[in-house]
Order: structure tokens, then sequence, then C-alpha cells
């Protein structure tokens, strides 16, 4: 027998609007109306009538940077009322299961939860959910069946037309997570989704989408598929789209994707002035560290070529990778004042951060030398370079010198001591 209309309190962050609208866009309708949905948005008030009644399960979906904030609201929650139960999901929980059962969630769930969340809203309404990590199928989820966004989070996103990575960089996790995998959304699909988008907003006029690799749509994630492409393109035009954004944040794009005859392809179609590319190093013996799968080569071309067709290169990079030397970081800035002077790209910039369920998860950041951050910072100061590069220096590091300590925000030194007590690294 049913629970008589339980509350689901989703517990809305700026951060999570994307997540939790494609979980809850994955539920029937009529599985929710066997719930009173309670919104709980950013720094409102919590709800405590609802979070009092003895029928309540709270809902988070987070990444690796919230987790001391999530961490201390659970346990707030957990204290204050006795009878709620808690469910987190998305890149943290999936990557450190454990982690995030410590912080003293009831259920954990690892993996895709578009399938995954519907059945277990089913299972609690029939009390007949056990504390614990419940773990998806990897790589499982058909993208067409799905919406990716709901109207509970009042947002709709970035369509998100493929998923998974056929690379496997050393300090990302989307190749990990996804068993290796490519997966893109259908035509018909992007189609219906985009018709609905206009149904709720008629004065919509631009459509972005999320992808690991905006180029790599309908291929094989190895080389470009042209026709793909252009049908995807073309589709959206017909479509009515006003202004289509592909390659630009979060549908960034690889070097070794942007070739002439993909950049003849795609330009008459785009509005977005900027493209986002990683290239991560201007090294090939540190791009073959990080198992990039391109060349310095490539991705002066790419840069090039981004400008022969009209575009800003908004380039990542990152500094500070595992065992980089001083001369390494010298010869990184190096190449990016290049670039800047040569073709006058942005920077992007990154600090390298041990993320969980990546090959350098327990790789520590090397420490970056005070020349360069002066450079970086010069950059910066100039508007030529952008990102939370310095946030991140220090970050989950556990070996830092007294003097590095002083330098750290508050903040952050919070986030390393929290995270060392709870996933016991040394």
């Amino acid at each position: 027998m049913y629970l008589d209309k339980p509350n689901l309190v989703i517990r809305i962050q700026n951060y999570n609007r994307v997540s939790l609208g494609a979980i809850l866009g994955a539920c029937k309708p009529e599985l929710l109306d066997k719930f009173n949905i309670v919104k709980w948005e950013s720094s409102n008030i919590e709800p405590e009538k609802e979070l009092e009644s003895p029928h309540t399960l709270i809902v988070y979906s987070f990444m690796l940077p919230h987790l001391v904030e999530v961490g201390n609201e659970i346990k707030h929650l957990k204290e204050k009322y006795k009878n709620i139960t808690s469910i987190c999901g998305g890149a943290q929980p999936t990557s450190a299961p454990q982690v995030c059962y410590d912080l003293g969630f009831d259920h954990v769930s690892v993996g895709e939860g578009e399938e995954a969340f519907p059945v277990f809203l089913e299972n609690y309404l029939l009390g007949k959910v056990t504390p614990g990590i419940h773990y998806a199928l990897k790589a499982h989820v058909n993208l067409d069946l799905y919406p990716g966004f709901s109207d509970i989070t009042e947002y709709l996103p970035p369509i998100e037309i493929s998923r998974g990575c056929k690379y496997g960089c050393m300090f990302c996790g989307v190749p990990r997570l996804n068993n290796g995998t490519l997966r893109h959304r259908s035509l018909d699909s992007i189609r219906n989704i985009v018709k609905e988008y206009f149904k709720r907003k008629p004065s919509r006029k631009r459509i972005k989408f999320l992808a690991p690799n905006a180029f790599a749509y309908g291929s094989d994630g190895r080389s470009p598929n042209l026709e793909a492409l252009k049908a995807l393109l073309e589709m959206l035009t017909d479509a009515g789209v006003p202004e289509i954004n592909l390659g630009s944040f979060p549908s960034e794009v690889r070097p070794d994707f942007v070739t002439r005859e993909v950049m003849e392809l795609v330009t008459p179609y785009l509005k977005n002035p900027t493209i986002v590319m990683g290239v991560q190093t201007g090294s090939d013996q540190m791009l073959k560290k990080m198992n990039r799968g391109h060349t310095r080569a490539q991705a002066i071309n790419a840069i090039s070529l981004l400008r022969e067709y009209g575009f800003m290169p908004h380039v990542d990079f990152i500094v500070g990778n595992p065992d980089e030397t001083f001369d390494e970081q010298v010869a990184l800035v190096d190449f990016m004042e290049e670039m800047i002077e040569k073709y006058k790209i942005k920077v992007h910039m990154h600090t390298f951060t041990p993320l969980p369920s990546t090959p350098w998860e327990h790789k520590e950041q090397s420490p970056i030398a005070e020349q360069v951050k002066q450079r970086l910072r010069a950059l910066e100061k100039a508007g030529k370079l952008d990102g939370w590069w310095e946030n991140h220096i220090g970050y989950f590091r556990t070996n830092q010198s007294l003097e590095e300590d002083q330098k750290i925000k508050d903040a952050r030194n919070e986030k390393l001591k929290f995270f060392t007590k709870v996933s016991g690294r040394k």
C-alpha cells in the first residue's frame, strides 16, 4: 500500500537545476502526483512544517565543490528533523558514494538517475527502500526516452545532445562514469524538446546544448561525422531556432575536431561569437601524460581555424598538474601568452584538482611557482584570462607548507579538513 501523499522536498540550487530537472523530468506525472512537491530553493528558509512531517523525502544533487556545504546542511537537518529520509545523487555521489553516505544521507544513488530515480520513488511509496548505496547500470540510459528538464525546477537547460566520451583524460571522470561510451540524442528527440521550449517560452531566441564535445555529435567519438552535424544544424534551422549556440559552454569542443571541413559546415549556422575549447597545455609531453589524444600542433591549428572563421577561442588550460616542474609551468604560460598575442584568444584557467573516479584522483597538485602566479594574475587583470584557478590552489592537498596555508582562504581550508575527515585520506 502506498504512503498517503508524503512530502518530496527538492533541494534546488543554481548548480543542480540541470541534474534535478533531468531526474524529475524522467518521472511520470502520475508518479509525482502521489507526492506533495516542496521546492526548497537556494538560501530560502527551510520548510520546517514539511520537514517535521513523519513522511518526508528530501532530494539532493551536488558536485565536489559543494561537499562541505551539503554535508553541514544534511547534518543539521538530520539532527533537527528525526523522521526525514534523504537521498543524494549527481557527480559527487556517483564518484565517491561512501564519502557521501558518511555525510549522513540515508540513500546514495550512483550512476545515471533517469531510470533509477523513478524506481526509487515507487519503492519509497511502498516502504520498500533499504538505506545504503544504490547502483544504477552504467551507460544504460537512452537519452531519447527522457526530456532532460522539468517544470518543477523552473529552468529550461541546454539540451543534452551527447553523453559520455571515448577518450581517457587522466584528470576527468566522464569516460569512466560512462564506461567509455558516447551516446547521442536523436534528431526527433531534440526537435521535440525544442518545440516544448518554445511552447513554454515563445519569445526564447537562443538554444544552447550540453555535450562533452559538440563537434562529435552523431559520430563514433573519434572523428567528426559531417553528415550528422549538418542534419542537426539544418533541423534546428527548420525548427525556427533564431540563435543556434553550439561549441559554447556547456558544449565545448576538442582541438582535433576543429577541422576546416567542420568549420566550413558549422559557421553559417552558429550565432555564438565564442567557441570554448579544451587544450589544457602546450606541451606534447604533458599532453601524453594527460592522455589527451591530441597534439600541440593540432591545438594551434584549431585556434588558427577558429580565428579564421570569425570565432573568439576561449581556451581551457590547467596548471599544477601532478609532477609538473617549474620549467613546465613557465612553458605553459609562455604558450598561452603566445596564443594571446598571435590569435587574441581568451584563456579559461584551471588549477589541477584530484577528482574522484579519475586516474589522477590520488595524485597531488604540484605547487605553483610565485612567478607563474604573478604572470597569470597579470593576464587576468588585463582581461585576457578568467576562471577560478587561484581559488583551487591547494584544493585538497594535505602537505601544504604553513606559508601556503596562510594564502589559502578559510573556506578552502575547511574543505580540506572536512574532506580528509570523511574520506580517510592521509
